[in-house]
């Protein structure tokens, strides 16, 4: 086997199943079919870190604006066609959206730990057992 043929199989391999590599893809899209879809795969459970950014620009009509933490990257609304950025995502918030159409085609995501979250659930309190009372002794 040759070393692409190996480097295909082990990313068709571990890049689906959410396996941490040293750069990640994340999958944009938008436009498809003129439609006012926007969407990007790959943004769960995300870790600080470096990512490559593939955008698939269907649409003369719409971009890709990822921004949030130290990224502010985007494709043009004109161009149509697949771009790639790398990107370094650090803690917190992030959202994308069409420039032309912000207000419909939107999403988010969050890099980082989720907050954990502790919950606590009483037991059923034991029944308390009353002693009988003690019969006094007739004298």
């Amino acid at each position: 086997m040759t070393k692409i043929a190996i480097l295909t199989s082990a990313l068709a391999l571990f890049g689906a199943s959410g396996a941490r590599a040293d750069d990640p893809v994340l999958t944009g899209s938008v436009g498809a079919g003129d439609s006012f879809a926007i969407s990007l795969a790959g943004a769960v459970d995300l870790q600080p870190g470096t990512y490559t950014l593939l955008v698939h620009d269907h649409s003369a009509i719409h971009n890709f604006h990822l921004f949030g933490p130290g990224v502010d990257v985007s494709t043009t609304i004109e161009a149509v066609g697949d771009q790639t950025f790398t990107v370094t995502l650090l803690a917190g918030k992030y959202f994308y959206v069409c420039d032309e159409h912000p207000t419909t085609m939107k999403g988010s995501f969050t890099v980082g730990a989720p907050v954990a979250t502790t919950t606590t659930t009483a037991s059923k309190p034991k029944p308390k057992h009353h002693a009988k009372p003690k019969k006094k002794k007739k004298k």
